[in-house]
């Protein structure tokens, strides 16, 4: 991340704030981000051009937290950074673009459920004119800017091709910013993938003698996701190499866990993170797993919640996949791509055949920060931990 744009000031300056209160919405190149006050005090000295609707660099200071008769210095003007914008041939930036650019800095009003229906069109509201009172944005607004930039887009894919009826839609910020990441982790990691198959029989069967004190506690069923990332965070403890990052050429040995969980969405995939989840019951994992998904379907988290991760698991197995390679989360060295549980035909030890209950886990890895047998080691201990009793019974206290 480079910049992220001021959403609005939930905190007029000279007013009292205390700390962790939420004082500003920003929406980052992940998701929109309610960023906390790091101490009590007087908001003061708010900085000029920090206006909604600026797009400002990632290290900028914008205001202070003081006490209520500590001066606070003068910051000078902010540049804000205009979006990126298209060029034509001769060098001269398009009407289009300009007028992008000089929304930026213009003060957008708007509520939350307004900007959130302008997220999900891929609406910048910077380009849309309010008709509410003082220029406010409605709903009304954004929906027929949508429909008139539709009809434009339509009548010059009609005229510059054939008649064949089509329909554009615009990526959302996360989408975006996702692809863009991901085509830079493939570019830049030599990545290669490992599968293995676990009997879940007696995973299964913990989960459904648990479920109901589980769901007593924190009124959601036990997924087999939080089951996972509690068995992975265990397993990253002891296998670090799968908990690093790869950062200027050498290795980065994490000592906390924090396991990223791939959240679809509306507006795209998001990864908020489970801090520390080796140290968590999984009560605690269920619970956070439950406000992760509320937050998804808002794409409304704090900066927190998105930052950290050491490692990601991706669950798409209550989709019906049977089995997929997910690719890397930069700077992470692996990622854990996990499919459905399906029955399928056994050989046991007696030369008899059954079914059993089996999924499919596929880790990516970062060749860099781990090898075959690194990758291979861990994929075994997770493989271990949901098929041994014992060691289930274990999990089944935490």
């Amino acid at each position: 991340m480079e910049s992220g744009r001021i959403i609005q000031w939930l905190v007029k300056e000279g007013e009292r704030v205390e700390q962790h209160q939420v004082i500003m919405e920003v929406e980052t190149d992940k998701a929109v981000a309610e960023l906390e006050s790091p101490a009590s005090g007087i908001l003061k000295g708010i900085r000029p051009g920090a206006v909604e609707g600026a797009r400002v660099p990632v290290g900028e200071t914008l205001a202070f937290i003081a006490e209520p008769d500590e001066q606070v210095p003068a910051l000078p003007p902010l540049t804000s950074v205009s979006t990126e914008t298209a060029v034509e041939a001769g060098g001269t930036q398009t009407a289009a673009a300009a007028t992008q650019a000089q929304a930026v800095t213009r003060q957008v009003r708007a509520t939350p459920a307004v900007r959130r229906i302008a997220r999900e069109l891929g609406i910048d509201l910077g380009l849309v004119t309010g008709t509410g009172p003082d220029g406010k944005i409605s709903e009304e607004d954004v929906r027929s800017f949508a429909a008139a930039r539709g009809g434009a887009l339509a009548d010059a894919t009609m005229a510059a091709t054939s008649p064949e009826p089509v329909e554009w839609v615009d990526l959302s910020t996360v989408q975006r910013l996702t692809g863009e990441r991901m085509v830079q982790s493939i570019q830049t990691a030599p990545q290669f993938a490992l599968t293995i198959s676990a009997d879940m029989t007696n995973a299964l069967q913990l989960r459904e003698a648990i479920i109901d004190q589980i769901a007593k506690e924190t009124g959601e069923r036990l997924s087999i996701t939080a089951l996972l990332v509690k068995i992975v965070a265990t397993a990253l403890k002891n296998q670090p190499r799968a908990n690093a990052s790869f950062e200027a050429g050498r290795v980065k040995l994490h000592k906390r866990v924090n396991v990223g969980v791939a959240i679809g969405a509306d507006a795209g995939l998001i990864v908020p993170v489970i801090k520390e989840a080796d140290q968590k019951s999984l009560v605690q994992i269920v619970r956070e797993l439950q406000v992760f998904r509320e937050k998804a379907r808002q794409m409304r988290f704090s900066a927190d919640e998105l930052s950290g991760g050491t490692f990601t698991v991706s669950n798409l197995g209550m989709y019906g996949i049977d089995q997929f390679n997910a690719i890397v989360n930069p700077p992470q060295s692996a990622i854990l791509a996990v499919g459905r549980v399906i029955k399928t035909p056994v050989a046991l030890p007696d030369n008899t055949v059954t079914t059993r209950p089996i999924m499919n886990l596929t880790l990516t890895v970062d060749h860099r920060a781990m090898d075959g047998v690194q990758g291979a080691k861990f994929l075994a201990e997770i493989k271990e931990r949901l098929e041994k009793p014992d060691l289930l019974r274990d999990l089944g206290k935490a």
